[in-house]
């Protein structure tokens, strides 16, 4: 969801942090919440009508927006010399370019939202959840649903807890399950199904088309975005688009990007045995980076999988294309494209992995195209020093 006059920039030094996500989608097309930065701020511009060049990784709210429509053609935001935001006159600029020397920066003194790291995703999602549904209301048109005062779930053997938080679209399917909103607000996009037996504890977003197996427990702060299917337990975590969980084994506080699959009985470990903080592999620096958190599970980027049993440590990171299995524990940074897993790893080839994509996204009827694959075949190029097996190799 793009609109005219509305265009992103990333301010690179800081972007690199959200790798290896970043590799294939840009930061507003980060999931947080129900909604993708792109559309949050796409659905603040079509009700504002403003002309706007926008950090990528910055989330909207009602102060700045308030602040933004007093400012003149050519003056933004900034906050501690980072820039936020800039007025612009229509079709003045383009995507991913910003006018830093002709803006007239005006310091903004105020808290601010914006992704600095992967694990802000799950950390801002409860919160970013009820704030989407407070701005799809205000939106109005495509997002208020023609019985959206009739939102709860329409099935006798299903038990809600505080429906006037449930939000079921009409075309959703809900059987048997048990919605419980105390905490906070449980969304459930249109084709969505949530299956018999399922457990739901709110702020919760099941995004379109997406599914909830059987017998699934899933815990607040969650959002399993559109086309996903998820069984098992689940906590605290973002699933991006089209990634699948489909079976028990437990997935907490952590981060999953698109077209990703776990095997059945995978788990993560989200708390260390000693309650120390966890550390994640920050490929901006090529070093592990303390997170000062106690609960840190997974983060998966787009492509990535998994087989049958994986157990993943504590703060682990899995790159674009991975493809890890077998048994123990797989290490805490899995390199772009790399195969294998505790008793060795080597390269996913390139042609190969993209047989393997095809055959996964023709399931969902859509093909990759050429400017995707070209745009793998550049990461997979940029992320060849991360594959250190291949550098070996080569001196043999």
């Amino acid at each position: 969801m793009r609109s005219a006059g509305l265009v992103f920039f990333a301010d690179d030094l800081q972007a690199v942090h959200l790798l290896p996500l970043t590799y294939t989608m840009p930061p507003e097309e980060c999931r947080i919440g129900i909604l993708t930065l792109a559309q949050k701020w796409a659905m603040e511009w079509n009700r504002r009508s403003l002309a706007l060049t926008v950090n990528s990784r910055l989330l909207p709210d009602e102060k700045l927006l308030e602040s933004v429509a007093k400012l003149r053609d050519g003056q933004g935001f900034s906050i501690q010399d980072q820039p936020l935001l800039r007025v612009h006159g229509a079709g003045a600029e383009k995507a991913g370019v910003l006018d830093i020397e002709g803006t007239e920066w005006i310091p903004w003194v105020h808290e601010v939202t914006m992704i600095h790291y992967p694990e802000d995703i799950f950390l801002k999602n409860g919160r970013e959840i009820k704030a989407d549904l407070e701005r799809m209301h205000r939106a109005g048109g495509e997002w208020v649903w023609p019985s959206w005062k009739e939102r709860a779930p329409n099935d006798p053997h299903t038990v809600v807890y505080h429906p006037e938080q449930v939000w079921v679209h009409p075309t959703a399917k809900v059987s048997a399950a048990v919605l419980d909103a105390s905490d906070g607000p449980i969304w459930v996009g249109a084709h969505a199904e949530i299956m018999p037996g399922t457990l739901v504890k709110g702020p919760m977003a099941l995004g379109e088309h997406a599914t909830l197996k059987m017998g699934a427990k899933i815990y607040g702060d969650t959002t399993v975005g559109p086309f996903c299917k998820v069984g098992g337990e689940v906590s605290n975590s973002v699933l991006h688009s089209y990634s699948n969980k489909g079976h028990d084994g437990f997935m907490g506080n952590s981060v999953i990007g698109r077209w990703c699959n776990w095997g059945a009985d995978t788990n993560n470990s989200n708390l260390k045995n000693n309650y120390e903080p966890v550390k994640l592999w920050d490929l901006a620096t090529s070093r592990f980076r303390n997170t000062g958190l106690t609960f840190c599970g997974l983060v998966m980027a787009d492509h990535a999988k998994c087989g049958i049993n994986t157990m993943f440590n504590t703060g682990t990171v899995i790159g674009v294309g991975a493809n890890v299995f077998g048994g123990g524990f797989v290490r805490q940074f899995v390199p772009c494209f790399g195969w294998g897993g505790i008793h060795g790893m080597e390269t996913f080839r390139f042609d190969k992995f993209c047989e393997t994509a095809e055959r996964v996204m023709q399931r969902r009827s859509i093909a990759l195209d050429a400017s995707e694959r070209q745009k793998l075949k550049e990461v997979f190029e940029q992320s060849a020093y991360q594959r250190t097996w291949e550098k070996s190799a080569s001196t043999l």
